[in-house]
């Protein structure tokens, strides 16, 4: 495998070399760390620090896959997936700072280290980071997608923060907010990664609704999660989206049901939800089977991600997709 040098981050060298995903995932790490290589010692200490943190690694992961269900994995694909997911550490570093979090994959937020001033120059950083890793290397299209990506997510933000306690939604708005914050990124992965493998038109749709798909399925089992996961898993407290305000689909299912609405307006009037409402909204969630609805919906938009691949050729690759998009309904952080 093609050794990825500073040089090479910059894009002086275009070898091709072939690669499964996991060494294709060693070259991004390896390229995570040259990415910010050459900032001052205090910042360059906490970027390595948020990428040692690790993560889950989904979207580059999505852009290696995606590019060589086309052809080879070359570096122009490594870039497109450091990119993606400099774009994403950088969102998680401004969520924690908005939502105001204490920590994150059970370690302290940035925040918390560091203040909320300097965590938001932070995140701007590997935005910046990000985008002269695509425009160095020439990436429009990639470059435009995950612009609109961005833009989408901090309007889907807005609009978050504009209903908190609000339970005059429908399931059609929460479809919309999620597709905003979660799905859009995921969804430009996907088609990243097809546009600089080779693909087609038409293939670089089907990868479109494949990522959109998937999106809402992460989205709706991380909504999930926050009734039904354990704080050691999830690396933060349960419950954070209900205090805060936030309605997700498993209270959209709940309040189907006029008296339930009727008894959450009554404690959301209040601004908060003491422990015991949490408790008591949870027992009825699981009473109502609305938290098994829920489930159902992802599993049906996960469904959707993989019909969406019916048309890509069958390879590795791909299987590697179908699976990934299989363990998001069985994550359990």
């Amino acid at each position: 495998m093609a050794n990825l040098t500073k040089k090479d981050t910059l894009g002086q060298q275009k070898e091709i070399f072939h690669a499964d995903p996991v060494q294709g995932m060693e070259a991004v790490e390896q390229a995570l760390h040259q990415a910010v290589s050459d900032s001052h010692h205090f910042t360059n200490r906490i970027c390595t620090e948020l990428i040692e943190a690790g993560g889950k690694r989904v979207r580059p992961l999505l852009v290696l896959s995606a590019a060589q269900c086309f052809g080879s994995l070359n570096q122009e694909t490594i870039y497109t997936a450091v990119a993606c997911e400099l774009i994403h550490m950088a969102s998680l570093v401004h969520d924690d700072v908005i939502d105001l979090s204490k920590t994150r994959r059970n370690r302290p937020t940035l925040n918390v280290q560091i203040g909320n001033h300097a965590s938001v120059l932070v995140g701007d950083y590997l935005f910046a980071k990000a985008f002269e890793i695509l425009s160095t290397n020439k990436l429009l299209a990639s470059m435009n997608l995950v612009v609109e990506a961005i833009g989408e997510m901090c309007d889907g933000e807005i609009v978050q923060a504009s209903n908190k306690f609000n339970l005059d939604q429908k399931v059609e708005d929460y479809y919309s907010r999620i597709y905003k914050k979660t799905g859009i990124l995921i969804a430009a992965c996907c088609q990243a990664g097809a546009i600089v493998g080779g693909a087609g038109e038409q293939e670089i749709e089907a990868f479109r609704e494949y990522g959109m798909n998937i999106g809402y399925a992460f989205q709706i089992i991380d909504d999930l999660l926050d009734f039904t996961g354990k704080e050691k898993d999830l690396g933060k407290p349960v419950g954070c989206d209900l205090r805060e305000g936030n309605i997700t689909l498993p209270i959209l299912k709940l309040i189907k049901q006029e008296e339930y609405k009727k008894w959450l307006q009554s404690i959301f009037f209040q601004g908060n939800v003491s422990k015991s409402q949490y408790f008591e909204i949870l027992r009825l969630l699981k009473d109502s089977y609305a938290l098994e609805e829920t489930y159902q919906e992802a599993v049906v938009c996960v469904e959707k991600a993989k019909a969406a691949l019916g048309q890509i050729k069958n390879s590795p690759n791909k299987q590697t997709l179908m699976d990934l998009a299989d363990k998001i309904i069985r994550r359990k952080n």
